[in-house]
């Protein structure tokens, strides 16, 4: 999982970034900091994973990995190209999903470009020069795409036909994720454009507390979520103790998922994945990101392409029924693991083992 930070100069990205990756980007109170986008990973948290190993004494654990890149603060003019954010939107157009990171902290010391605390403002001035970015580029796709189809190239008459219709849909100011024409938006996701891509808008706070109504009502509009994250508050308790933050985190009530636990998970629902796990005994555990709705033949073409190519069957289990059981051996004992063909549908916390032959 692949995720984008974007948001105006002195939102707060790289602060997000050094949170959800544990990194150490500069962070300081004037525009332009992050001049060079910036690249992390971070491991997903999923307490199945160690239980899974520690009931079968399986040492080495592997967690899922989601990768974040922090790209240069927008402004006006961003998406015709202009300045370090219009040159860092083509690193955007790689990502799975688009983290919007919208400023609500007060601090007088940390100006904001427009000299104003408005979350909702700057989320609509971002989301302009994103849809001013695809328009541009769909633009450009539909003058090649338009010589082919005057030759007759009835593919490209059709892809014309749906160019068409995104461009008008984009000429309205609209994100493509929301094209009223399907082909509109099975096209935009193809082209990868930023504004077809999942997007979650971080309300980047001074303390915990519900979505502003004003910015639940534009993610709304733009087909994407939205939560609220206090992440100065959480890079703080993030460098304390762990019993002391866990007991300040339940005075401060910021609930029980939080802080990059709280952005990772709400990336898995933007990209409706599920997980499922290898680790029928040692040497290692793992976790396997999918998308809901995969097969077993290509969850194990995951695993290796190997294992897809020459798929026999997939033995499964429950994460928790193998927990109970204690190792995968007595829960096939148990009489607790199915046999399941090419076909079917993985669930979130199946444990798989694979049976191939190449």
């Amino acid at each position: 999982m692949q995720l984008g930070l974007v948001g105006l100069t002195n939102s707060g990205k790289t602060a997000l970034f050094n949170l959800v990756t544990g990194g150490a980007a500069e962070v300081a109170p004037y525009p332009y900091t992050t001049r060079e986008p910036h690249r992390g990973v971070a491991d997903v948290p999923d307490p199945r994973l160690d239980a899974i190993a520690d009931v079968q004494g399986i040492p080495r654990r592997v967690h899922a990995q989601v990768e974040v890149v922090d790209i240069a603060g927008l402004a006006e003019g961003a998406g015709r190209g202009e300045g370090l954010g219009g040159q860092a939107l083509g690193l955007l157009r790689e990502m799975d999903a688009v983290i919007h990171v919208l400023r609500a902290f007060a601090n007088a010391e940390v100006p904001h470009p427009a000299e104003r605390i408005d979350p909702a403002a700057d989320a609509e001035a971002v989301d302009l020069e994103l849809v001013l970015a695809d328009r541009a580029q769909a633009g450009r796709r539909a003058e090649k795409t338009g010589k082919a189809a005057r030759t007759g190239d009835a593919a490209a008459r059709a892809e014309l036909s749906a160019l068409e219709a995104l461009i008008a849909w984009l000429d309205g100011g609209r994100p493509a994720r929301t094209c009223a024409v399907a082909d509109g938006r099975e096209l935009g996701r193809a082209l990868g454009l930023l504004t077809a891509k999942p997007v979650l808008y971080v309300v980047n706070s001074d303390e915990p507390g519900p979505v502003p109504r004003a910015v639940a009502q534009h993610a709304a509009s733009q087909g994407g979520e939205a939560l609220v994250l206090p992440v100065g508050v959480e890079l703080e308790l993030a460098g304390m103790d762990p019993r002391e933050a866990a007991q300040l985190a339940a005075e401060l009530e910021l609930g029980e998922q939080r802080g990059a636990a709280a952005l990772i998970a709400a990336g898995y629902r933007l990209l409706d994945l599920v997980t499922f796990f290898t680790g029928s005994g040692p040497p290692e555990a793992r976790a396997w990101p999918i998308p809901r709705g995969t097969t077993a033949a290509r969850a194990a073409g995951k695993i290796h392409s190997d294992l897809e190519r020459g798929f026999i069957r997939a033995e499964v289990v429950p994460w928790d029924e193998l927990v109970a059981c204690g190792s995968f051996a007595r829960a096939r004992e148990q009489a607790k693991v199915r046999v399941e063909g090419r076909d079917y549908i993985v669930q979130d916390g199946d444990v798989l083992q694979i049976r191939f032959n190449v």
